[in-house]
């Protein structure tokens, strides 16, 4: 990978501190991953950043896996792009879009500081097309899910509600990683999954790992 640590935290932790980079979320990962082995692994990465959820699902399910990332960011997916080409093989599918409670546009507000802390917001003469979850499921014809990272800054609701709402049984993730902002949900969102059988696997300082009980 090409990282640039003076302008994303993600990039900064996994180049200087790699050996403290969200490792209980990658080891409940590497679970999943060899839990599915024999089979197809599906990754979808909501809020790929420059992909390292992806490119290390990718490092473990092999290329027979099918992964999905999602990032509306211009300069994230770039920084993206160039990882994935740098990696030939990898099955991963870069959607440079947002996701959200309904289909429209969106405005993206970048955080130069930290480029992780970008933000999408509805906006009529938006730039970005927004689609639902369940759409992109769909369009991309994915059939079940394995495990979901989501990471949109505060927007996780947005998402995950109507999601779970319309969204078959057969669809719902059994995994999902999420980073804990119920400061800025409209809904709980841990009661809504404790409400489907997710019980939590592991919690840190800033997410939460969720497995589906008897998934």
């Amino acid at each position: 990978m090409r990282l640039h640590p003076l302008d994303n935290g993600c990039e900064k932790g996994a180049l200087f501190t790699p050996q403290m980079y969200e490792v209980p979320e990658r080891a409940e990962l590497a679970k999943e991953i060899e839990a599915s082995a024999g089979r197809l692994f599906v990754f979808i990465d909501i809020g790929a950043n420059v992909g390292l959820f992806s490119l290390f699902v990718a490092s473990k399910a092999g290329p027979g896996a099918k992964i999905v990332a999602v990032e509306p960011d211009k300069a994230n997916l770039r920084r993206l792009r160039f990882n994935i080409a740098a990696n030939p093989g990898v099955p991963i599918r870069v959607l440079p879009i947002a996701l959200g409670e309904a289909p429209g546009m969106v405005a993206v507000e970048p955080n130069h500081r930290d480029r992780g802390g970008t933000q999408a917001r509805p906006c009529e003469i938006g730039t970005v097309e927004c689609l639902t979850l369940l759409e992109v499921l769909q369009r991309d014809h994915v059939l079940s899910i394995d495990a979901l990272k989501i990471d949109v800054e505060g927007d996780e609701d947005r998402i995950l509600v109507p999601f779970f709402r319309e969204a078959d049984e057969c669809l719902w993730p059994r995994l999902i990683l999420i980073e804990d902002n119920r400061d800025c949900w409209r809904a709980d969102l841990f009661e809504m999954l404790a409400h489907r059988r997710y019980i939590v696997a592991v919690r840190t300082k800033q997410n939460v790992v969720l497995r589906r009980k008897d998934a």
